[in-house]
């Protein structure tokens, strides 16, 4: 019974740091309308935004981005071997997900399934050397392209003052 404790225990503050890393910044320094960060990601600039303004002021710097990405990373991979399998990948951006679900008052649906799915598929996108080993330098290479496209006023922030592209299809922006 104590090995099933301590192996809950564990869990649980696995999914504690998770959501923490994740979310960017406690619930306290939430958005101006007390909204907090959308921390599973997603494509484009209000979900970029969402999920990397860790203070809350309306725009990502390079440092900003770089920390919280590095910190999701860290967190993933639970095994601390350096690089994280297609189960961390998946695990560490379910527990983004299942955050944000809890914190809109969601229960799991279709669309959660399938945002799973789709988290499989791009580990195999992400993961170039194509050996089940996804590296930060793999992360970092996907982190350059990301911001360097949704900065493109090329000042180093993302804001909304970043004139938008017309999207197309993309690798990873979570």
């Amino acid at each position: 019974m104590h090995q099933h404790t301590t192996s809950l225990l564990a869990a649980l503050a696995a999914a504690v740091l998770l959501s923490a890393c994740a979310g960017g910044a406690p619930k306290a320094a939430a958005t101006a309308q007390n909204q907090p960060a959308r921390p599973a990601g997603g494509h484009g600039l209000d979900a970029f935004l969402g999920s990397y303004d860790a203070n809350r002021d309306g725009q990502v710097t390079r440092a900003e981005f770089d920390a919280i990405r590095l910190q999701r990373f860290q967190a993933a991979d639970t095994n601390g071997d350096g690089w994280l399998s297609e189960a961390e990948y998946v695990a560490e951006f379910e527990g983004r997900l299942k955050r944000q679900y809890f914190d809109t008052g969601r229960q799991p649906d279709t669309a959660y399934v399938n945002n799973i799915k789709q988290a499989h598929t791009r580990f195999g996108i992400v993961n170039r050397a194509r050996d089940g080993k996804f590296t930060w330098a793999e992360d970092q290479a996907i982190a350059d392209k990301t911001f360097t496209g949704l900065d493109t006023n090329g000042d180093g922030v993302v804001s909304k003052a970043d004139p938008q592209r017309a999207r197309g299809p993309r690798a990873d922006n979570d």
